[in-house]
């Protein structure tokens, strides 16, 4: 691997200035790639900046998406449709967690990305600044795999891609795992492979809040918050499929929150300093697809509640040449909220 990266930063003015930027990339097996951004900053007084960008982004493929040997591995418990059509919808007798075999791909392409950013800064004194900046990305040529649920419940599409003993062919590698039985219709095994499988759109707003060298008499203090309100988070299985959001909601192996932020307090007084932060993560709708094979009924929906845990540290600078610090991470000991989701 190897690249070349060059950027102009211009000043046009006192207020006005320009980026240029570009990165050459060559990766053996997968190609090369140019990838350009600009960018443009406008301050029209001292104390309000305005902000955007525009580039391409690019991400080759890896060498386990590339080369890795076959892994063997099994789905969460899932109900086979052909099954329930023949046993009257029968989920404790047609729902199971179905072998899989998942391969790597040599002729993987990379990803590529477009995206653009809008914002602004204000600094109204020399104790606060605050930001916000709204950022948008496509994303194109995804290296993925398409989900065993989506598989399972598309079969008219993805049908190929389940193998079952009633079905084995002359192929050898399939004959090589399931040994041919005309009479038995169930699963051997599932099909996972790396593709580069349609697209990804991602939005959001990202908020920074900053009090800062506050100095009273009980010492000096600051407040900072960053966080990120996600507006749009939706993929596509493959190329021409309608876009499916995974915004606030478990979908197939991932769920994007709706918000989320870090808070960090500190404080400091002579050689003593501490910092009290807060991570925050908003609730969201479970998976909700899991089977209770016991009773052959999908779980009760569920969401999962949000998540925030503190965490503290402090300091002692003993001298100039030594400094002395410890914290607790999680202090009240806060378990993560229940999911049912079928993965993990």
């Amino acid at each position: 691997v190897f690249g070349v990266f060059g950027e102009i930063n211009a000043p046009l003015t006192k207020e006005w200035e320009v980026q240029f930027a570009a990165r050459y990339d060559h990766y053996d097996q997968v190609g090369s790639t140019v990838n350009p951004k600009f960018g443009v900053r406008y301050q029209p007084t001292k104390a309000l900046m305005f902000r955007g960008s525009a580039s391409t982004g690019f991400r080759a493929p890896s060498m386990n998406d590339l080369y890795r040997p076959t892994v063997q591995g099994v789905t969460a418990i899932l109900p086979d449709p052909v099954c329930m059509a023949e046993n009257d919808n029968d989920l404790g007798y047609c729902a199971y967690d179905w072998d899989t075999y998942r391969y790597s791909n040599p002729n993987l392409k990379p990803e590529k990305s477009r995206q653009f950013s809008l914002g602004a800064v204000f600094e109204p004194n020399q104790n606060l600044t605050m930001s916000v900046d709204y950022w948008y990305i496509k994303k194109t040529d995804l290296i993925s795999e398409i989900g065993d649920d989506v598989i399972l419940s598309n079969l008219d599409k993805y049908g190929s891609l389940v193998h079952r003993y009633s079905d084995v062919t002359t192929d050898p590698v399939v004959s090589s795992i399931c040994e041919y039985d005309p009479t038995d219709n169930e699963i051997c095994y599932i099909e996972l492979r790396k593709e580069n499988r349609g697209g990804q759109k991602t939005a959001g707003v990202d908020v920074m809040v900053d009090f800062h060298d506050l100095r009273t008499d009980l010492g000096k203090f600051g407040v900072r918050l960053n966080g990120t309100l996600a507006v749009l988070s939706k993929q596509q299985t493959a190329n021409g499929d309608p876009y499916i959001s995974n915004l606030g909601k478990f979908v197939t192996d991932s769920v994007v929150q709706r918000w989320r932020h870090r808070v960090t307090m500190d404080w400091e007084y002579g050689p003593v300093s501490a910092s009290l932060a807060n991570t925050f993560y908003s609730a969201y709708d479970d998976q909700n697809s899991a089977i209770d094979t016991d009773t052959g009924t999908v779980v009760s929906p569920n969401r999962v509640k949000a998540y925030s845990i503190w965490d503290l540290s402090g300091a002692y600078q003993v001298n100039k040449a030594f400094k002395i610090r410890g914290g607790i991470n999680n202090l009240l000991d806060t378990a993560p909220p229940f999911s049912n989701q079928a993965y993990f």
